[in-house]
């Protein structure tokens, strides 16, 4: 009996040390950027809704006013100066507290965004400098989450790379590749290297972008010196070519 309470003393300690080494800065990362990404699709659609409620109120606000955090930091700023002289319809003060409320609390969604952004660009800049400075933190993190770890991101294609966060685009070609396309870029479409450039040339943008990038993610795990400032340099050069 004492020997099997030995024995499972010792898988518990040896489950322990697994689970504590499974975490580690690149999870840390992953988890980041995945709340982050919830954080903005609720934040979104909560202040879709904003709009229409605070419509009720202040409808000239709602249409001039397109970005959605300025719309939620205006709309509270005029909640507490009072009423306002606007085209809406009067309220009844519970109804205001009530849309005061609701616009706090979606103003709070954006607040803990930019903090949990401030952790991951630091996080990213001591994890992996050179993806961070050629990517951003963000399209850089959410490569490194798409790879799994920073280790996997350096050893796949730069053409994997280059379709990371496409997968449902090309799961969709490969089951009909008559009826779909296959996809020319995924997360790498918003870098503003890939936006500056003609529509046409951003799938070829993407893929001299993930060729760099690939570099980038094999000197962070290898420790390797920083380049990445070089190759923005070449890519903005070529890019102006086109």
């Amino acid at each position: 009996m004492a020997r099997f309470s030995a024995e499972r003393e010792a898988l518990l300690a040896e489950a322990k040390e697994r689970v504590a080494a499974s975490v580690n800065d690149d999870s840390l990362i992953i988890q980041a950027v995945t709340t982050m990404e919830q954080l903005d699709h609720a934040a979104n659609s909560l202040t879709k809704k904003a709009r229409e409620w605070y419509g009720l109120r202040n409808p000239e606000l709602e249409h001039q006013v397109k970005d959605h955090e300025r719309f939620l930091e205006l709309a509270t700023a005029e909640e507490q100066k009072g009423s306002q002289s606007t085209m809406g319809a009067g309220l009844a003060p519970e109804d205001e507290e009530a849309i005061a409320t609701y616009l706090a609390a979606i103003r709070a969604l954006y607040e803990e965004r930019q903090r949990i952004l401030a952790y991951l660009e630091r996080k990213m800049k001591e994890r992996c400098p050179n993806v961070t400075s050629l990517a951003g933190a963000t399209i850089g993190a959410k490569l490194l989450s798409h790879a799994g770890s920073l280790e996997r991101l350096a050893s796949v294609p730069s053409s994997t790379l280059q379709l990371f966060g496409a997968e449902t685009a090309l799961f969709r070609h490969l089951r009909d590749r008559r009826k779909h396309r296959s996809p020319k870029y995924g997360v790498l479409f918003n870098h503003p290297l890939v936006q500056k450039v003609a529509q046409q040339q951003r799938g070829k943008a993407a893929r001299n972008l993930a060729d760099k990038l690939s570099l980038c993610a094999k000197l962070d795990h290898f420790k390797g010196e920083f380049k990445a400032e070089e190759y923005r340099r070449a890519l903005a050069a070529k890019f102006t070519e086109w």
